[in-house]
């Protein structure tokens, strides 16, 4: 537990330093936690539980969102165009909708029913991100196997969907990355290659078939996990990968908050933090401890993943 206080305020800091106060005018966010949720199993429906507070710690499902109408985002002409993107550098990718269905990404078709969990998780997330100006998102849960990357990959599809928005999914979790597998990316250069200083970044980025969406990937373990994450080169990646695009969202898939301080290490780098609890598994003393370490973190909600019944509905 030293260890995790001491990497935060060493990434606090290290925040602070190059951002100076700009993390105060987002100050309020953490009230508007909001209640969002989704589902990756067949036939499972959405459960969703607020950001904090009692009924969080007992893994109680409060609300159910619905889905509403995205604004569109205004921006550069560039922006303004991102509905009809079409990549010169970017390696493009095409990807096996089967082996999605295996890995549960149903983002992917626009005809599978099941979308609609996630189109409601996309249009809360997005609706709150705006309103604070936020555009940068973690994603983790509080142990192993919730469905974080599953949650984040099928987020990231929904919002490319969208076509005044662009977004970014970067696998962040440096000890077990898991977004290329799920994907079915073949072997090539990835995010460690970058930072070992053997390739350029936009040798790394690959589009997967879809307008709209970049995948940062990596395919191998680094052990100095925290320490990278909080070093230079990483947070300088963060901020070129964030300011390039005025309609770029960047969705960060962190590794489990209560089995390394890796997430805590990179936290203060991003705007707000989504997590993800698995239903059925997540214990009220695991959502607890998770709840407590994210403390001076923006909390953008919370998402019951593997959920199986729907308990209650919301207006």
């Amino acid at each position: 537990m030293e260890r995790i206080k001491e990497a935060v305020m060493r990434a606090r800091a290290k925040r602070a330093e190059t951002e100076g106060d700009a993390d105060a005018t987002a100050g309020d966010g953490q009230n508007a936690s909001q209640a969002i949720g989704a589902a990756t199993s067949e036939n499972h429906a959405p459960l969703a539980i607020p950001a904090s507070g009692q009924a969080a710690a007992n893994g109680v499902a409060q609300d159910i969102v619905t889905a509403g109408s995205v604004p569109a985002e205004a921006g550069s002409g560039v922006d303004n165009a991102v509905s009809t993107i079409k990549y010169k550098q970017t390696r493009v990718v095409s990807l096996n909708p089967q082996h999605l269905e295996k890995n549960r990404i149903i983002s992917f078709s626009k005809t599978d029913a099941r979308t609609v969990s996630f189109d409601r998780l996309r249009t809360q997330v997005l609706r709150t991100m705006r309103d604070y100006g936020w555009r940068t998102l973690a994603v983790t849960s509080p142990t192993p196997h919730c469905g974080k990357t599953t949650v984040a990959l099928n987020l990231a599809l929904s919002i490319a969907h969208q076509t005044e928005q662009t977004v970014v999914l970067a696998d962040f979790d440096l000890r077990d990355p898991q977004v290329a597998p799920y994907l079915g990316l073949p072997e090539s250069p990835s995010l460690v290659d970058y930072l070992n200083g053997d390739i350029p970044l936009s040798e790394v980025f690959v589009n997967p078939g879809i307008p709209r969406l970049t995948i940062l990937p990596n395919h191998k373990a680094i052990l100095n996990s925290a320490e990278t994450l909080m070093a230079k080169k990483m947070t300088d990646l963060v901020s070129d990968v964030r300011n390039r695009y005025e309609s770029r969202m960047v969705i960060f898939d962190l590794p489990p908050l209560l089995t390394t301080d890796d997430a805590l290490a990179f936290l203060p780098q991003a705007d707000c933090v989504l997590l993800v609890l698995a239903n059925g598994e997540t214990t009220k003393s695991q959502i607890r401890e998770a709840m407590m370490l994210l403390q001076g973190n923006e909390v953008l909600g919370t998402v019951l993943n593997k959920a199986d019944e729907m308990r209650g509905s919301a207006g």
